[in-house]
């Protein structure tokens, strides 16, 4: 088989002798057939040219890239891989932000012993000065190789749902308590009105997600209510969205002095529908008709989840724009978070609801929150086996 530095000198000849044309024709056939940038191909045709100029061999020249020592020891790195596992399989650079929570919670449950499978606080050390790209670098192969379903098991970003703050600032206060409610796949064509529902709540400020499934036959506002009352902390206003029966949601509100809009009181508001959900679709299809999924086992995976989005996966809000070097304009993001860290350093629970939340994030078990997922997810497989 050849391999990318052979192909390189292979072509190294003919690419110093040929024009600027059909150098530009190599470096296109050697970027597909290898994945260089064309930066790098031309970098490595010229090497290989002064290697042979030289009358040099390519396997007489070491490999500077695989006789580099790791930065990190193999522990380091099997734990990383087992942190990430338990983390629900997040990318590099939530990972980075979440290690100490997830790391704590696996030590304070048992699952990470000094002593135990080389684990040690160098290792520890070692795991919290990982980067968020060398977590992505050792984790490819682990990402390529796996072959689990990770739409419900993993990092939730699906759940979520993302709002502009910008498009908000007129109606919220700089500070958590305003959710989007949004009523998920509510189908209003399909027959006898059958089939479970879904409601999702969101904070706009800190990610802090709310999820309930109900029956076609119970109240919504009811449904609101009690999901509302599930929130550790004051909603003071509502981003409805043109399902719900906002009249009545609105009576609600009123009475409990939470501020309600519909969500076209944002700019482009109506696009909420479109944005990315699968998490929360893929379940609502399965618990949607499915005689063999109860609302209690819908319920109880959401709560798993969002334990585990609310208190070990963090999130980011856009600050600002920049421009690039080139003049294009980017957005500019805040260090990623936690909800319950951003729910925390807000300050706006009084020292007795701080220390209630702060002892039910010591008591969460993030390696049996995953668990407990894993297992609901094997039994919906079989759901939709037999329901299929």
């Amino acid at each position: 088989m050849t391999t990318a530095i052979q192909m390189a000198r292979k072509y190294a000849q003919a690419y110093g002798t040929s024009s600027r044309k059909d150098k530009g024709r190599l470096l296109d056939t050697i970027t597909v057939a290898t994945g260089w940038s064309r930066d790098h191909a031309r970098h490595q045709l010229r090497q290989q040219l002064a290697l042979m100029a030289d009358g040099v061999s390519p396997d007489s020249v070491p490999d500077r890239r695989r006789s580099k020592p790791k930065k990190f020891s193999l522990t380091a790195r099997k734990t990383l891989q087992y942190v990430w596992e338990q983390a629900g399989q997040p990318c590099g650079k939530y990972l980075e932000a979440a290690m100490p929570e997830c790391v704590a919670s696996l030590e304070a449950h048992g699952h990470l012993q000094p002593g135990r499978d080389g684990y040690s606080d160098e290792v520890r050390n070692e795991l919290f000065q990982i980067s968020a790209a060398t977590i992505d670098r050792y984790l490819s192969s682990e990402k390529s190789d796996t072959t689990e379903d990770i739409l419900l098991s993993g990092s939730g970003t699906g759940l979520r749902t993302s709002v502009s703050l910008h498009a908000t600032k007129h109606l919220a206060e700089p500070e958590p308590g305003y959710f989007v409610a949004e009523y998920i796949d509510p189908d209003q064509e399909e027959e006898n009105g059958a089939g479970r529902r879904t409601l999702t709540l969101t904070d706009i400020r800190i990610g802090w997600v709310r999820t309930v499934s109900f029956e076609p036959d119970a109240d919504p506002v009811s449904v609101l209510a009690e999901a509302v009352a599930a929130i550790p902390y004051i909603v003071t206003g509502l981003l409805v969205s043109p399902e719900l029966p906002l009249d009545e949601i609105e009576a609600w509100g009123a009475e409990r002095m939470v501020e309600v809009h519909p969500i076209s009181a944002i700019n482009h508001g109506i696009r909420m529908a479109e944005r990315k959900r699968k998490t929360v679709d893929t379940l609502q299809s399965v618990i949607k008709n499915n005689p063999h999924v109860d609302v209690d086992l819908a319920n109880d995976i959401w709560d798993a989840l969002g334990d585990r989005l609310n208190f070990f996966m963090p999130v980011k809000n856009p600050v600002g724009w920049r421009r690039t070097p080139s003049g294009v304009r980017r957005r500019v993001y805040d260090d990623p978070m936690t909800p319950i860290k951003r729910l925390l350093g807000s300050r706006i629970l009084c020292p007795a609801q701080t220390q209630e939340m702060e002892d039910y994030a010591a008591s969460l078990d993030i390696a049996e929150l995953t668990t407990r997922i894993k297992n609901i997810k094997s039994f919906l497989d079989i759901a939709i086996h037999e329901g299929s």
